[in-house]
């Protein structure tokens, strides 16, 4: 008598590590407006990363979306306006940038928001959302050290 098979199980997928951002001189434009937004948006990135963490994401991530939309719009229009000022070759590619952040971030917010999203989809619009801010900053931004400086 052959043993009964049991069903495979399914494998799940790999767990999405947690993504903190540690501020590091290297993001630092040398604009101290912008340095500061900058700061303040990773602050909320952060939070949102603490809130998935422990489990209470649910509870605040609405007040925390709110909050970056809020600060990043703020934030893009006196970035945008900084390098308007100081002539940066990157500042159309900026306000290009921005717009897509926008659009990402609509998207992320709409995902978050659906009661039926989980855990994993939040870490990966979180982790999507780190890896925005840290290359926008690192890959455009850094235009404004070079600008500021003439």
């Amino acid at each position: 008598m052959a043993a009964a098979r049991r069903p495979a199980r399914r494998a799940r997928p790999a767990p999405v590590p947690y993504i903190m951002i540690i501020w590091k001189s290297e993001y630092e434009t040398g604009v101290a407006e912008v340095d500061h937004d900058h700061q303040r948006l990773v602050e909320g990135l952060n939070k949102l990363e603490e809130l998935l963490q422990t489990g209470r994401g649910s509870e605040s991530v609405a007040a925390v979306l709110g909050f970056l939309e809020r600060y990043a719009n703020e934030h893009f229009s006196r970035e945008e306006t900084c390098m308007h000022r100081l002539k940066c070759p990157n500042a159309a590619a900026n306000v290009a940038a921005h717009a897509q952040f926008r659009q990402t971030f609509a998207k992320a917010k709409e995902k978050l928001e659906n009661p039926g999203s989980s855990a994993l989809v939040a870490r990966r619009v979180h982790g999507d959302l780190v890896e925005w801010i840290t290359s926008h900053i690192l890959k455009i931004d850094m235009a404004l050290k070079t600008c500021g400086q003439r």
